[in-house]
């Protein structure tokens, strides 16, 4: 079987070689100027060869190519002999495939098509600087550059033809991906890199914090063994000494809670269990908390709130966020109701309360708050800034979603809405 032909692999009959001559206008009249011009350009084709390789050798990008002088000489050889086929004036079958396998051959070894259509480019301008030297006439110069740029125009039209073939522009596509996805990777592990050191420096801050509150608590708790009233001074205040150091362990578990869940490595342990006991057990260790602030807390639910596959301390310590954001932040006598149902195969956790509510601008910023991008300081539940973007956080993780209710007038409403197998929120 003969060898196929570029001509053939690219279906380049002879109707569409014809068209290609046509929408240029090498008609015959050019052939004719170009064959007019075949002793001129064998003239001035060693001179043009040299200063064709100078102009090469001067940019990094194609003088990489020229670094065997070898290969450099068969290179101007092949070069000049180019140059002097551009005036045959035959634009046949043979010359449109030695064109293609040019720019086959340019392809290959991955030179850019910007520097090879560049080369046509500083070629033709070294050959009309010699035209005008050559003719006298401005006409026989001007039908000449013509001719030539005529020609030239095709030669760059099959090599664009050849480096499409050839998988250039694949190639190119694919380094161009390589490239971007190692910087991605090395951006990566730079962030990594320094999201570490940040966490290594949470948890030296948070150790550093954590002693010292531990060490104040277990001092209250020992004055509170000795008080006799802990309405009145000093049990009232070794009281509140203790409270305040659970809600700052409370935010500094928060904070490193955080930091894993956004680094997506927070360790979930999924079971089943009973969602509405696990609340119910949440309520009753706050009750002597709100009974302090005078407050009524009131667990309401269903008689077992069954769930497949859900973390049973992350539920816990929301339901624990939560009321007590509530319990701390409305008023003296306020009714807190803590609610935990099941509601078209969700398990729908209610922390509500009769107090004032949250402002107007925290509820205008509420969804930033929820993602920990918002206000800090801001009113009732936000003074810490974390038991919010902590629960939404959580949910997130569990497949479920925080949201609060806006439409009453008074009060705040909070709703954990959880999936009974973990993962499959929609």
């Amino acid at each position: 079987m003969a060898d196929i032909t570029l001509i053939e692999l690219v279906s380049m009959g002879q109707e569409d070689r014809d068209e290609r001559l046509a929408y240029l206008g090498i008609d015959r009249v050019k052939r004719e100027r170009l064959s007019s011009l075949t002793g001129f350009v064998e003239g001035i084709a060693d001179d043009l060869v040299e200063r064709f390789y100078d102009h090469l050798n001067s940019f990094a990008a194609t003088r990489v190519f020229l670094s065997d002088p070898t290969l450099v000489v068969r290179l101007k050889s092949a070069q000049r002999a180019h140059l002097i086929s551009l005036t045959s004036g035959a634009f046949d079958e043979a010359y449109f495939e030695s064109r293609l396998r040019v720019g086959l051959t340019h392809a290959l070894i991955s030179l850019e098509p910007q520097w090879y259509i560049g080369a046509y480019m500083a070629q033709l301008s070294i050959m009309t600087a010699g035209l005008f030297e050559h003719f006298d006439d401005p006409d026989d110069v001007r039908d000449s550059i013509d001719a030539l740029t005529k020609a030239v125009m095709l030669d760059i039209e099959l090599a664009i033809d050849a480096y499409i073939y050839g998988g250039f522009v694949e190639r190119s596509l694919a380094d161009s991906h390589r490239a971007a996805a190692e910087r991605a990777t090395a951006a990566l592990a730079a962030r990594d890199e320094q999201e570490a050191r940040k966490e290594e420096l949470l948890r030296m801050v948070v150790h550093d914090i954590r002693s010292p509150v531990t060490a104040m608590m277990s001092t209250a708790r020992v004055g509170l063994r000795r008080a006799s009233d802990l309405t009145v001074a000093p049990g009232k205040q070794f009281r509140l000494i203790e409270d305040a150091g659970v809600h700052v362990l409370q935010i500094i578990d928060n904070m490193l809670t955080i930091a894993r869940v956004t680094r997506g490595q927070l360790p979930i342990s999924l079971e089943a269990f009973d969602v509405g006991q696990v609340v119910a057990e949440c309520v009753h260790e706050l009750q002597e908390y709100a009974s302090q602030a005078q407050h009524t807390l009131i667990y309401e639910g269903d008689s077992a709130v069954e769930v497949e596959s859900l973390d049973q301390t992350l539920v816990r310590r929301m339901v624990f966020n939560l009321a007590t954001n509530a319990i701390r932040h409305t008023p003296e006598a306020t009714q807190i109701w803590v609610r935990c149902v099941l509601e078209s195969e969700r398990c729908m956790i209610t922390v509500a309360d009769d107090g004032p509510g949250l402002p107007r601008n925290v509820l205008e910023q509420l969804d930033a708050v929820l993602s920990g991008t918002g206000a800090r300081s801001e009113g009732a539940y936000l003074d810490s800034g974390l038991g919010l973007p902590f629960c939404a956080l959580a949910c997130e993780r569990l497949g479920g979603r925080l949201s609060v209710d806006t439409g009453t007038t008074t009060g705040t409403r909070f709703v954990i809405d959880l999936p009974v197998a973990a993962g499959v929120f929609e």
